[in-house]
């Protein structure tokens, strides 16, 4: 994660002495909380600036010209664009800085650490704030790959819901999201991405890792479980 830099004036970028200022040692720091900020940008359009605080606590935009598109290449920009002028550095956490990933015809961009993210423009006209995420738990991937049924009771901790048919011939992988994140029993704190197969629906939620999950009694396969965070 970022974390904020307690001496930054007239060093060297590269100089081994850095002091994170929630871990300086002698005094109390006074570093922003770590926190997660996510934004959610279409895949298809270019990302044309990001939005953060400075030290003084005053918006700074950092313009990426050209404008970036694709995944990787936005996720460099934005660690460029908060590293550069040395108040924030990747400390290596088990969380990531910078990542991203695939939801639907979108990106979610998450930057995790004592930087504070208010929003980025994309497509040259759209601002999109951050939903910010501040409590740190285990987050784990729920897998299921689903052939699909007539009947389909989705169940989360022992809660059951009914979510009707979802069959492969008659729905598409965004229903089945839908449908997901649409019954009563869905969690705040999950995600959930859909991928259609030639056999079956690809369900994969990432939520809390202490959470069950059952489609029609057969149990979600927990995985790749590691540090996140939840609003």
């Amino acid at each position: 994660m970022f974390r904020l830099i307690s001496n930054p004036v007239g060093q060297n970028a590269d100089n081994l002495i850095k002091l994170y200022d929630s871990t300086k040692g002698c005094c109390e720091g006074n570093a922003n909380a770590a926190c997660q900020y996510d934004v959610t940008i279409p895949t298809a359009n270019a990302v044309n600036n990001i939005i953060f605080k400075d030290l003084a606590g005053v918006n700074k935009t950092v313009t990426f010209s050209p404008a970036v598109t694709g995944a990787v290449a936005v996720r460099a920009a934005i660690r460029a664009a908060i590293t550069e002028n040395n108040w924030f550095e990747d400390d290596d956490d088990a969380v990531a800085a910078v990542s991203s990933k695939a939801a639907s015809a979108n990106t979610i961009y998450s930057i995790t650490g004592e930087v504070i993210i208010v929003s980025m423009l994309h497509n040259a006209a759209t601002t999109v704030a951050a939903v910010v995420k501040c409590d740190r738990i285990n987050v784990c991937t729920f897998s299921l790959d689903y052939a699909g049924l007539a009947t389909t009771a989705f169940m989360v901790n022992g809660v059951v819901a009914a979510l009707g048919s979802l069959t492969l011939a008659g729905n598409t992988a965004a229903q089945v999201t839908t449908a997901i994140e649409s019954a009563a029993n869905w969690p705040t704190t999950a995600d959930v991405v859909t991928v259609e197969t030639a056999t079956a629906f690809e369900i994969r939620i990432t939520d809390v890792g202490g959470n069950t999950y059952k489609i029609n009694g057969v149990d979600f396969a927990r995985t790749n479980c590691a540090a996140g965070y939840v609003a």
